[in-house]
């Protein structure tokens, strides 16, 4: 199928225009985004107090400081998320570690919980090797060439 040039303008148009509203799309779904993790900060920073409160107040120390660091975690990695969310407003490209971290903390802060709960450690082991295998993921996403030093083989 042949297209004069004045088709070609026209789709090429359209496509502009397609594209233009996406992109306003997909700003507003950040902004809604954005919302969203402020709320969850907010309401993460309830939870947090409330572990605090109960530190002091219903007499189990250990269980309370494991559960209120948890929470703390918890809030570092919606801080971060927040801070992704605002470089992407501001036209930046949003890093793939950065959910790699957020995996981290929430089984770093379920090791912890599961630490005061009694749990087996055959249950608590498929947490560790998760947390094994997110540390060597983001290991080769920050090293420069860990792929190559990941594969190479040692010379004879």
């Amino acid at each position: 199928m042949n297209f004069n040039k004045n088709q070609l303008e026209e789709s090429h148009q359209f496509e502009m225009i397609i594209a233009k509203y996406i992109n306003h799309f997909i700003r507003a779904l950040h902004v809604l985004f954005s919302i969203a993790l402020m709320i969850t900060v907010i309401l993460t920073l309830v939870i947090f107090a409330t572990d605090i409160y109960n530190i002091f107040f219903n007499g189990n120390l250990a269980t309370g400081t494991i559960h209120a660091l948890g929470s703390l975690l918890v809030l570092w990695t919606l801080s971060e998320l927040l801070h992704s969310e605002v470089r992407s407003l501001m036209g930046e490209r949003i890093q793939v570690s950065i959910f790699i971290e957020v995996a981290i903390a929430a089984f770093v802060r379920k090791l912890l919980v599961i630490s005061t709960e009694g749990v087996p450690l055959m249950d608590a082991s498929v947490y560790l090797v998760s947390l094994l295998v997110l540390g060597i993921v983001y290991w080769i996403l920050h090293t420069p060439n860990s792929t190559k030093k990941l594969l190479k083989t040692p010379a004879n």
